[in-house]
């Protein structure tokens, strides 16, 4: 029994090496990842300029984040922020980082805790964070950095925590899935303590049949401190106190209908709260014409009498040649159109070349470079964030932007500001298409194609 016993923790060892040897691996390659973006980023940067007109250093560092973002499928500020993470870090734990010893969380956690520190602080602190890196979970080595900041340069630290309080508070909104948004505050320990101590309070008249999860009610309770409304419980004898006859969901699930109507009125909502404009209707790509309206509910309809598919109007008329091309074959969008591409890259792919929508008479507006309210209220709610791929700063902070350029010597000639040629590009990525360092054409069926420097193609779709 006992020697069973000892072979069967030996293997156990044995095998516990094995993960952690992955996990140095691991650590490793990420340090190598984050060296060869700094190496990317300074090679791209330093490089002699191919173009003439007003590209700087600072363009050619964008530049280089938001080659490495695309290609990597993230977005400029997380890579930004990992290529200035790798600069800023402390030899010493740039070593451990290296051979493996520290992961990526805790390199993480060091850097922002010790960012903006003085000099000498962390010289003097650097020995015992490392020691904590190596024994502590990231939370609470963060806790531990703090701590011995606080020891060693109390001054400082007040400083600092009274212009943090005063900087950098701020709310971000993150899209979610069916219909769902979170919104993520940075708030000082004070409001934040303040905050759950309300929500607690709101949950605690409650009764315990609630049949909510904690996490629901907590949500519930903060949407109806937002609104200074009443959180009513859904237990079954407050459902018939109220005379409510509706089940609650976790009992009796509502039917398809109902579900998808309070999945939209929450997505609406949602989007209110967060002061985004709300799309009056579907949201459509750019390229598309607006749906037919459709006949009230209650209105008949002669039964052999159809909408026509294709309704245009008269100022949006275009010949036969340029009317939008079929689907090219089969797979996803992206799939069809990079396919389309790179079989003839030289091609003109573009729906509208000219920046037209297919039109030969300029309509109301469209002449001139700033848009209307009207068009960029519609432009915006039709696409709710930058068209660059994988950028999600939201189109209320973004410019609007031609596709096809805006002549000023001539505006019936360029592009026009119509909504088939304008869309929303955050200053970062309007000034690199404005430098010609980024090209972009609208093709069929709403994609966007864009190319970068290396001329690597990348499409983004239509917002659905």
């Amino acid at each position: 029994m006992g020697l069973r016993e000892s072979t069967w923790m030996a293997d156990d060892h044995s095998a516990l090496a094995d993960v952690l040897g992955a996990r140095r691996r691991i650590n490793a390659a990420l340090a190598s990842e984050l060296s060869l973006m700094d190496d990317y980023v300074r090679g791209r940067t330093a490089c002699a300029s191919p173009w003439d007109t007003g590209v700087t250093e600072k363009d050619l560092y964008s530049s280089a984040i938001c080659e490495l973002a695309a290609a990597l499928s993230s977005t400029f500020a997380s890579v930004n922020n990992r290529v200035q993470m790798w600069r800023r870090l402390q030899p010493s734990v740039k070593r451990r980082f290296v051979d493996g010893s520290l992961d990526m969380e805790r390199v993480r956690t060091i850097h922002d805790h010790l960012l903006h520190a003085r000099p000498s602080t962390v010289v003097d602190i650097e020995a015992e964070v490392l020691k904590a890196a190596g024994e502590m979970a990231p939370g609470a080595l963060g806790r531990e950095i703090d701590r011995l900041l606080t020891e060693a340069d109390p001054e400082w630290d007040r400083d600092v925590r009274k212009r943090a309080a005063r900087t950098e508070k701020r709310i971000r909104l993150r899209r979610r899935a069916r219909g769902l948004s979170s919104l993520t505050a940075v708030m000082t320990d004070g409001e934040a303590d303040e905050q759950i101590s309300r929500i607690d309070a709101v949950i605690a008249r409650l009764h315990p049949e609630d049949p909510r999860s904690p996490d629901q009610r907590r949500g519930e309770a903060h949407t109806a401190l937002m609104r200074g409304e009443t959180l009513v419980c859904q237990c079954a004898t407050c459902l018939i106190d109220r005379g409510d006859t509706a089940t609650p969901e976790s009992e009796d699930p509502q039917p398809t209908g109902a579900t998808d109507a309070s999945a939209g009125d929450t997505a609406h909502e949602t989007s209110t709260a967060s002061g985004e404009p709300v799309p009056q209707g579907p949201v459509r790509p750019i390229g598309q014409p607006p749906p037919a309206r459709q006949p009230p509910k209650n209105t008949a309809q002669p039964e052999d009498t159809a909408p026509p598919e294709n309704t245009a109007r008269p100022d949006q008329a275009s010949p036969p040649g340029d009317r939008p091309r079929p689907r090219p074959g089969g797979g996803t969008l992206i799939e069809r159109w990079r396919a389309v591409v790179e079989r003839n890259t030289l091609g003109e792919h573009a729906l509208y070349p000219d920046g037209h929508g297919g039109m030969t008479v300029p309509p109301p507006g469209a002449l001139s470079y700033k848009p209307s309210r009207a068009l960029a209220a519609r432009v915006r709610a039709d696409h709710p964030y930058c068209l660059h791929p994988g950028c999600d700063v939201p189109s209320d902070r973004c410019d609007l932007d031609h596709i096809v350029e805006f002549d000023r010597q001539n505006p019936k000639r360029g592009g026009w500001t119509i909504p088939t040629n304008i869309g929303p590009r955050c200053r970062l990525h309007h000034n690199l298409k404005t430098r010609k360092l980024w090209h972009t054409e609208l093709l069929p069926e709403g994609v966007l194609h864009i190319v970068d420097p290396l001329g690597r193609h990348y499409f983004t779709a239509p917002t659905l």
